[in-house]
């Protein structure tokens, strides 16, 4: 391929000077001071020349630059196919990737109203629980504080009635008489003899 890209290269510069010296040079190939005839014999071996390397070029240098140009024209067909190729295979993962975010919108969203439902009932439990904590707490308290409340009436009975009974001790002696003696006595009696 290289051979026949400097091939093609060659023919083309070769081609170029010539046309060049043909159609820009001619005044400098021919006599100053020429006869009648000079610039018609001229002319015709300018198209003689031009034949004859149209002729060449045809010939030797046709198929090579038909290659050459066959070649570039299929290594651009190629790279053309490999960037279809490389653009639907991307327009391909833009699709996939716009679906899984689109599946991925809808489940973050079905998830995000699960989540609130679970945490919506999750603070109902919470609250009904701390209601029933607090009632509960409540109850033990009442029921403490009655106990303690029973309790302390307990003592305060069994204090009022040590005191009753010391003080009776106190003053009873003082205030009991022989007569008085003998009528509890007979009264214990008659209880104990009719029972």
């Amino acid at each position: 391929m290289k051979r026949v890209n400097g091939i093609t290269l060659l023919c083309f510069c070769i081609t170029a000077g010539v046309l060049s010296l043909h159609f820009l040079g001619h005044e400098a190939f021919a006599a100053e001071k020429s006869s009648s005839w000079r610039p018609t014999y001229d002319l015709i071996l300018r198209w003689i020349n031009f034949g004859i390397i149209v002729f060449v070029l045809n010939k030797y240098a046709k198929a090579p630059l038909m290659n050459f140009l066959r070649g570039q024209k299929e290594k651009l067909a190629k790279e053309i196919k490999k960037l279809d190729d490389k653009k639907e295979n991307v327009a391909a993962n833009i699709k996939e990737t716009q679906k899984v975010i689109d599946v991925s919108e809808v489940r973050f969203a079905e998830l995000k109203e699960r989540i609130v439902k679970q945490g919506q009932r999750k603070k109902q439990e919470i609250i009904e629980s701390a209601h029933q904590q607090s009632k509960m707490m409540l109850k033990n308290a009442r029921r403490r504080i009655g106990s303690q409340f029973d309790q302390a009436k307990s003592a305060f009975r069994a204090e009022l009635i040590d005191t009753a009974i010391e003080l009776a001790m106190q003053r009873l002696p003082q205030e009991i008489i022989d007569e008085d003696h003998d009528k509890f006595l007979d009264q214990y009696l008659a209880s104990k003899l009719s029972d």
